[in-house]
């Protein structure tokens, strides 16, 4: 479940981005995959399938829940492991917005009171998503998500060509920032920073894989409240779940950052999304939401 939000320090969640994306560059070492020489299909029609189909996946998103195992490292300065934490989550949307539920922490279930915290703070958000919606605010309109299809059709893609990934064949890009896109907010503005590699399958027409660096610094409040330095990457993975839907998979991180002009901040991230199943709200309480 790919998203992004600004907490209370003001840092995006870079973690999550692509909510929603491991110190890689544009390819990895040791990752070299075998090109193959065959006539490509029309690219046009190609890219522009792709991002109609990334628009519906992430549509259909909403309709799911899936469990998502979290690491998070935070490094020292020179890149040693200070602190690591282990999390597993629940994830699902509520009116566009995403909502994860934690499960266990460090392989362990949360105590009663951890338990009884977080069913506090979850019904919270549902019953705050229920009097939004009898008042007919419709909060996913208000939220800047960070979406695959926003990234789509701001960037230019070049260098199509067949290559060997996991045993199947796909059409893998190098993409930039369209610089004739102009961003409408500070989400599009970020991902109109990210350049790297694409990989797309051709018979479904999905994003398989999109690996992406921030070409420059992302500051929020001219850097003020926030600053994610160049050089941030990030990897993200979808896949056919349920042999019906193409949906997130996969995501992971490393990213620098500076907070409020004084502490700094380095970090490598993971998570891995699985067991999708069909979401109700009822689902998540063991009640009909009031």
């Amino acid at each position: 479940m790919v998203n992004c939000r600004f907490d209370s320090s003001g840092f995006c969640t870079f973690l999550a981005l692509l909510s929603t994306f491991v110190a890689l560059p544009a390819r990895v070492a040791g990752q070299q995959d075998s090109m193959i020489h065959r006539p490509l299909p029309d690219i046009k029609q190609l890219l522009s399938d792709v991002q109609e189909n990334q628009k519906q996946l992430e549509s259909l998103v909403d309709q799911y829940s899936c469990t998502e195992d979290e690491d998070v490292r935070e490094l020292d300065k020179n890149g040693q492991i200070k602190k690591t934490i282990v999390k597993e989550y629940m994830d699902f949307y509520l009116g566009g917005e995403l909502v994860r539920r934690e499960v266990k922490k460090d392989g362990k279930p949360l105590t009663p009171d951890e338990q009884k915290k977080e069913d506090g703070r979850i019904e919270k958000r549902i019953r705050d998503y229920d009097k939004k919606k009898s008042e007919g605010d419709d909060a996913s309109k208000k939220k800047e998500r960070i979406d695959v299809s926003t990234f789509l059709r701001s960037s230019n893609f070049t260098h199509p060509r067949w290559e060997q990934f996991r045993a199947h064949e796909v059409i893998v890009f190098d993409f930039a920032p369209n610089p004739a896109y102009k961003p409408r907010n500070k989400t599009e503005d970020l991902l109109h920073k990210l350049e790297g590699a694409l990989w797309v399958d051709d018979r479904d027409r999905q994003v398989v894989r999109l690996e992406a660096h921030l070409s420059d610094s992302f500051k929020l409040a001219g850097g003020l409240l926030a600053s994610i330095r160049k050089g941030s990457s990030l990897v993200m993975e979808q896949a056919r779940t349920n042999n019906e839907v193409w949906l997130p998979s996969y995501v992971e991180a490393h990213f620098s950052a500076r907070l409020l002009l004084v502490s700094s901040s380095l970090g490598d991230y993971t998570s891995k999304f699985s067991d999708y199943k069909k979401f109700r709200v009822e689902t998540v309480t063991g009640k009909q939401a009031k």
